[in-house]
């Protein structure tokens, strides 16, 4: 069920950018990629606020953290979030991809991003390893 939702998300994403399924990476490679961007994006927002959480706080306290983290940063669409979503882009395709849908695949993240549930947030936020 928590991989459904994942691969839910993923979708979204992909389905924001427009991407042509028949694109060189193909579908399933594609959500793989999309879930492989999602969770390396929640783990860099774990390692920024790893201070801010208190050792005994509870799994809920995490998902509301990452969450309202993940929502600012979307809404926000500051200089240095987008690049640093354009890095993960960079190590995930390649160049020619890369050229052709980062903007798309940026401008997709961010809008989900700003648009996720409480239970899309757990299930990213657990998937990542909190």
């Amino acid at each position: 069920m928590k991989n459904e939702k994942l691969k839910d998300v993923a979708v979204k994403v992909l389905q924001k950018a427009n991407i042509p399924e028949e694109e060189t990476f193909g579908s399933v490679i594609a959500i793989l990629m999309m879930i492989s961007i999602i969770l390396t994006l929640v783990r860099v927002l774990q390692e920024c606020n790893k201070n801010k959480l208190a050792t005994n706080c509870t799994a809920k306290d995490k998902y509301d953290l990452y969450g309202s983290e993940i929502k600012e940063y979307s809404s926000r669409r500051g200089w240095f979030t987008k690049m640093r979503i354009k890095k993960l882009l960079r190590r995930e395709l390649n160049r020619e991809q890369y050229e052709k849908y980062s903007l798309a695949l940026t401008n997709a993240l961010l809008e989900v991003g700003e648009n996720l549930n409480s239970e899309e947030i757990s299930c990213v936020v657990e998937a990542a390893n909190v």
